[in-house]
Formats: C-alpha cells, sequence, structure tokens
C-alpha cells in the first residue's frame, strides 16, 4: 500500500512531529507498506494530488494537523487518514470547548476562565478570586504544554497570558489541582492501562515529556482500585463525549481526595520513542508495529 505520512508542519510541535512521523514510517516499511514522508507546505494539495497516496497517517501535532482543518482536506481529496474527522477534531484542539462538553455532560473538570487579550490588572483579581491560587494559564489550541504557566502570583498573570496568545487566540485560565498527573489512552472503544506520570522537575513541561528520562511512568498509578476506577471512567466518557474514535488519550489529574479532574483529550497522541499512548499499548500487549498496523487497517474499513 502507498502511505504518505505528514510530519513536521510550522507549529511549535514541529521536532515532536518529525520524531512521531519517522517512528511510524519505520513501522509501516517494516508492515510491508510503500511510505513517503512530507513535510506539508502550502502546496500539499497538489502535492497530495500528484502523489496519489492509498493513505495518509497524520503525524503533525498543533492546531493545523489536529484542529479539523486538514482533515477537511483531506475527505475533500477522498483521501482516507487516521484519527477522527472535521467536527471531533475542532471540538478536541479547543480547550475550552472541550471543557464546556465536559462541564454539560458532567464530567469532572477543572472551574476555569478565558481570555483574548492582555488582562488588565482587575481582571486577574476577579479570576484569583474566583479560582484561587496557583492558576494554570494555557494556550486554548495548543499541545505538549507548549506556552503553560503556572502562576502562584497574581503579578505573573499578565506575562503568563502575553505568553499563551503567542501560541492561540484564546487563552483558558484554569484552577489548578494539586496530586497526580494521570493519562488514559482508548483504542477503539478499549481502555488501555493508565499511567501515572512523575516529572522529575516537579511539572510536566515539554522537557519532561519529550527528552529521555525526563519523567517517570509507572504502570498501575500508585491509587486505590476505587479511585483508578473513577479516574478511568472519566478519562473514558470524556473520549467518548468528544466523539473521538481509533487511538485517543485523555490526560487528567487526581486531587488528595481522590477525585479525578479531567483536563483535555488528545485525538492525535504522540507516536514517539517516549509517548504515552504506544507505552499504554505495550502495557496491553501490543507491540509498536501492531498497534500502528491496528490503526491503519481500523480507518481504512
Amino acid at each position: 500500500m502507498r502511505i504518505v505520512v505528514l510530519a513536521g508542519g510550522d507549529s511549535p510541535e514541529r521536532d515532536v512531529s518529525l520524531a512521531s512521523g519517522q517512528a511510524v514510517c519505520a513501522a509501516l516499511l517494516r508492515l510491508g507498506h510503500e511510505v513517503k514522508v512530507i513535510d506539508p507546505q502550502i502546496d500539499l494539495p497538489v502535492v497530495l494530488q500528484q502523489e496519489a497516496p492509498d493513505f495518509v497517517w497524520i503525524a503533525l501535532h498543533g492546531d493545523k494537523g489536529e484542529n479539523g482543518s486538514l482533515q477537511g482536506l483531506l475527505d475533500w481529496l477522498h483521501l482516507p487518514y487516521n484519527g477522527p474527522g472535521v467536527l471531533t477534531s475542532a471540538l478536541a484542539m479547543n480547550k475550552i470547548t472541550s471543557k464546556q462538553l465536559f462541564r454539560a455532560e458532567g464530567i469532572p473538570t477543572p472551574p476555569y476562565r478565558t481570555a483574548h487579550t492582555n488582562p488588565e490588572r482587575v481582571i486577574c483579581e476577579e479570576w484569583v478570586e474566583y479560582l484561587d491560587l496557583p492558576l494554570v494559564v494555557k494556550p486554548a489550541e495548543a499541545g505538549s504544554t507548549v506556552g503553560i504557566t503556572i502562576c502562584h502570583r497574581l503579578e505573573d498573570l499578565p506575562g503568563a497570558v502575553s505568553l499563551a496568545l503567542r501560541y492561540s487566540q484564546q487563552v483558558l485560565i484554569e484552577q489548578f489541582v494539586p496530586g497526580q498527573e494521570l493519562t488514559v489512552a482508548v483504542l477503539d472503544g478499549l481502555v488501555l492501562p493508565a499511567i501515572e506520570i512523575v516529572p522529575k522537575g516537579g511539572f510536566y513541561d515539554y522537557e519532561a515529556k519529550y527528552a529521555a528520562g525526563g519523567s517517570i511512568h509507572l504502570i498501575p498509578p500508585r491509587l486505590s482500585a476505587s479511585t483508578l476506577k473513577a479516574a478511568v471512567d472519566a478519562a473514558y466518557r470524556a473520549c467518548q463525549i468528544v466523539g473521538s474514535t481509533g487511538l485517543v488519550r485523555a490526560d487528567l489529574r487526581v486531587d488528595p481526595e481522590g477525585r479525578p479532574w479531567v483536563l483535555e483529550v488528545n485525538t492525535l497522541p504522540g507516536m514517539t520513542a517516549t509517548s504515552l499512548a504506544p507505552e499504554a499499548a505495550q502495557a496491553a500487549g501490543l507491540t509498536f508495529d501492531q498497534l500502528v498496523g491496528r490503526l491503519l487497517e481500523r480507518h481504512l474499513h
């Protein structure tokens, strides 16, 4: 089968995307397919028409690969691809829209406020009064913890919002949830083993995510059976309500009282050597090549 892997792009997550693309490409080659990796440019529609692949594997991260625009192009070209379609991609990519869905369905998610411009002090004071410190400030449409700041002082909020606005037109100001960081991957409706993430630097930032040894991953998490079940159930419901298909991953935190709080759903999780979804699949008995092969088969039928 002729497969084009789209990797790279111009988002802040370019390096992660390239690593995911190369890992997927290697797996597809081992599975016997003809593969070409393309770093998408403005002429992508023409390039795809010239290549005429049987399948397009999206290994892009960030807004242009995950917000539905690329999915719309591929639908228009009648090319099958991995991951969800236009609507689900758009809903999941925007953290604010996702949280609105979570709240409407009774899925626990941290309280929040939003911003579109740099805030005046009175606005920051309102955020602190409503949410309390510390606060997590993040771009509404970015991944890989790009542009995220944990603010422990009111005075830090304007700078944090300014940073987040570099990566997204909308900013999410969210109540920080102390406790444990968890991620739960779902493969075709099957919940994979949950992973607890223990960043060595105290915060699960870009370096902790992608640098070798940047964090410790624990399977199973250090939680009671009932607390783990509640966390997994919340993560699964979040994935279902967004409408995700194939391989998806929900990120959440469990507070000291054992209550889970869903942060977001990732519809195109990373596929690098240190990525969480492939690690969860491996814990369930699937090799990386088997995971790639299963996803390919799933999206072709």
